[in-house]
């Protein structure tokens, strides 16, 4: 190449107020503890109050509960047609119940889906012993799983986060940004959870039951299909929630918390907010596509000449409505063939609002052969001229 060092600026996607229409930011923190607005693919963080303290958090516990028996079932260790034989100790499970007794033989699957939908602490405790054989060993589970998964501020004192007592040390704790992890983790694992969640009552007939789920956005917002409520005194009114973000080419999922609300309408109006914020303000886009070339590269020394340049991988994003998004192309000092398939020649910066949020390599798509001794002759006399 006779330069050397060749940039190129391609605006390869412009996203201009002109063709959207534009929402204003929100301010949801006045009484609450903590917030966060999430994509669950890229795990960016799309608003964030208060989200690195640790918290109580109350009922959203039984998320780790779930993902410890789902990591039983999906090792096969267990399933969830077990039959579950229920003892004296989870049946006692004081708070919010679903109401099983001492003695008596319930499936896993009528466990879990009490626990979830309608947050029975008897049920999660009755989970936790079948999947640990004692609530403590449980316990101890769930305190490993949060070091495996880097919840650094997570810690674990029951599967269902009922307090013990008022003191500090009798609650279950997490930060707002590990419990997004989590939540990350669990929808990425095990997305049969949201089977579960979305479901606005749970109906058992032959146990003469029906009750309301405690998720109060299960049809207040479309879409909406989970995820975890949550209440203690020390946590205040809790939500994990969860929706989609589809049409117009949009294939997202949301994920909004809300910790320590002051009342039940306060937590629900801020959730409808959040999500609202997400779902009208930010899209989502593919920044780099790999099947798309981005430039024409000159190689002297090629057979061809020339050669199409293509993103070696692709880079997703999910950005406001308004903003700009621009690419640079660096090239190494020197592209010379032979080249081999995905061979990198070069860089591709991405920027939005002209800051730098990523880059991936710039490759071929194909070999590049070298060009015979008359061929370069050829052109470097066409050069002169």
């Amino acid at each position: 190449m006779k330069k050397l060092r060749k940039i190129l600026s391609l605006c390869l996607l412009i996203i201009m107020l002109t063709t959207t229409v534009v929402f204003a930011d929100i301010n949801i923190n006045e009484n609450i503890k903590g917030a966060l607005l999430g994509d669950l693919e890229t795990g960016e963080i799309l608003y964030d109050y208060n989200i690195n303290q640790q918290l109580a958090i109350a009922s959203i516990s039984k998320l780790m509960t779930y993902t410890l028996m789902m990591d039983k079932v999906s090792a096969g260790e267990i399933s969830l047609d077990d039959d579950v034989v229920i003892s004296g100790h989870a049946a006692a499970t004081e708070g919010s119940n679903f109401g099983i007794l001492s003695g008596e033989t319930i499936k896993l699957r009528t466990l879990v889906n009490g626990m979830l939908i309608t947050s029975g602490n008897d049920c999660a405790t009755a989970v936790a012993e079948y999947v640990g054989k004692t609530q403590s060993n449980f316990v101890s589970m769930m305190n490993s799983k949060a070091s495996e998964l880097g919840l650094l501020s997570a810690s674990f004192i029951n599967p269902h986060g009922l307090p013990i007592n008022d003191e500090e040390t009798g609650q279950n704790y997490m930060s707002v940004s590990d419990l997004y992890k989590l939540v990350q983790h669990v929808l990425g694992t095990y997305p049969e959870i949201l089977e579960i969640t979305k479901q606005p009552e749970l109906v058992i007939p032959e146990r003469n039951f029906s009750r309301a789920a405690t998720n109060p956005i299960l049809g207040i917002i479309e879409g909406a299909d989970g995820l975890k409520t949550g209440y203690t005194d020390k946590a205040g009114i809790c939500l994990v929630s969860t929706m989609p973000v589809k049409g117009k080419g949009q294939d997202f999922r949301l994920i909004g918390i809300i910790l320590g609300a002051q009342t039940h309408e306060d937590r629900l109006n801020k959730t409808i907010e959040l999500l609202e914020y997400g779902k009208n303000s930010f899209i989502k886009l593919k920044l780099t596509d790999v099947s798309e070339a981005v430039d024409k590269v000159y190689i002297s020394n090629s057979k061809a000449g020339k050669a199409d340049v293509f993103p070696a991988s692709e880079l997703n994003k999910v950005i406001k409505t308004q903003d700009v998004v621009t690419t640079k192309i660096t090239y190494n000092e020197s592209v010379k063939a032979p080249l081999s398939k995905g061979e990198k020649i070069g860089t591709i910066s991405i920027f939005v609002n002209g800051e730098e949020i990523g880059q991936v390599d710039a490759a071929v798509n194909e070999n590049i052969e070298k060009a015979n001794i008359l061929v370069r002759i050829a052109r470097f006399f066409k050069n002169l001229f």
